[in-house]
């Protein structure tokens, strides 16, 4: 293991002496812009870290399990399992016979309730003031509006009725709510079936991984993985946790997690195996960086970090571990992060920077 210096800023400074010569005859590079300086730029990048390595299965985000809202025999089903289907697609139908049959009984009833309360209103409409000429005695024209009234409340039934058959005609179609694949088909044509029995399982939203993560793995949501597959050895695709659960298991002490698959992976079955390798920070990982990219001002060195934009530069302080010829080994900062090569003794918090170049840097 490599022996920790103390005397940090003296091996600094002696580093920096020897290369400083390297640039003395250099001619000075024009920056493309008079308020920013131009600085070469190192992406750096741990030789290892700390792994964690859980299995799981692929599982899509939402297993929809589709039935018709009411009973009947099966007609047909227009979808086989495998099938990628559309939001409204139709997916089965019920025979709609019976359906049709219903629904006309309803119109006409209710044609005949309407005429009825028609009939009703009109007789009472008549019948108003007559009492008080002697035409009719205050009875009859109470029971004619009485009479009216009846009619109307039945006119409403039967409307009501009708409304409720029609629903029952639209409910012999069983559409797909959203975009998904058909996982399972529960049912075959000529079947009968009661309402909400399945009858076709959709997955939908993307494929995800459930992983048993145990108590003591500590992960945020968003935290990056790489995902493996028994039936596709070759093939690693990129994930990211989008949950963990807020329980754990009583017993085991696990927590269900999701990872969202990011690569394409139709190719791989659901409920299929899978393997999830968790990258988990290491704060005490080393990285090879040029010695000309630290900094001795102060006590404890330090390098210039690029900010995400990669036009402003932030003193970033790290550790030294060791030095390695022309690098140093440090310790501190994050896998892939930019900083500026060389040149950095010029440089101030927030400065306005201008990438000469871009390399690629680690142990």
């Amino acid at each position: 293991m490599p022996k920790i210096l103390h005397s940090t800023t003296g091996l600094i400074a002696a580093g920096l002496t020897l290369l400083s010569c390297a640039g003395c005859s250099s001619e000075p590079v024009a920056s493309p812009r008079s308020d920013a300086t131009l600085v070469d730029v190192v992406t750096i990048h741990h030789a290892g870290g700390q792994t964690s390595t859980f299995d799981g299965i692929l599982r899509p985000r939402r297993d929809i399990a589709l039935g018709f809202r009411t009973g009947g025999r099966v007609l047909a089903l227009t979808v086989q399992v495998g099938d990628h289907v559309r939001a409204g697609q139709v997916l089965a139908r019920l025979s709609r016979t019976e359906a049709v049959a219903d629904s006309g009984q309803a119109r006409a009833e209710l044609a005949a309730a309407t005429a009825e309360a028609t009939r009703a209103s009109e007789a009472a409409r008549r019948a108003t003031g007559l009492d008080g000429i002697g035409a009719l005695s205050a009875a009859d024209v109470r029971d004619r509006a009485l009479t009216a009234t009846a009619a109307a409340a039945k006119r409403d039934a039967a409307h009501a009725a009708f409304d409720r058959s029609r629903a029952t005609l639209a409910d012999s179609v069983l559409v797909a709510p959203e975009d998904g694949v058909v996982t399972e088909r529960a049912a075959d044509s000529g079947t009968v079936v009661g309402a909400g029995t399945t009858i076709v399982r959709l997955a939908a939203g993307g494929p995800e991984i459930e992983v048993q993560l145990p108590e003591r793995v500590r992960v945020t949501r968003g935290t990056m993985a790489d995902a493996s597959f028994w039936s596709a050895p070759g093939l690693i695709a990129e994930a990211r946790l989008r949950l963990v659960g807020p329980a754990v298991d009583g017993a085991l002490r696990l927590r269900t997690a999701r990872f969202t698959v990011l690569g394409d992976v139709s190719q791989i079955p659901f409920n299929g195996s899978a393997t999830v390798t968790l990258r988990m920070a290491d704060p005490k990982a080393t990285i090879r960086v040029p010695l000309t990219a630290l900094g001795a001002e102060g006590p404890q060195p330090h390098v210039w970090s690029l900010s995400t934009s990669g036009d402003r530069v932030h003193r970033q302080p790290v550790h030294l571990v060791d030095l390695r010829g022309d690098d140093a080994i440090v310790s501190g900062l994050p896998d892939g992060q930019r900083i500026v090569a060389s040149g950095g003794d010029t440089l101030s918090e927030g400065q306005h920077v201008v990438m000469a170049g871009l390399v690629t840097g680690g142990n």
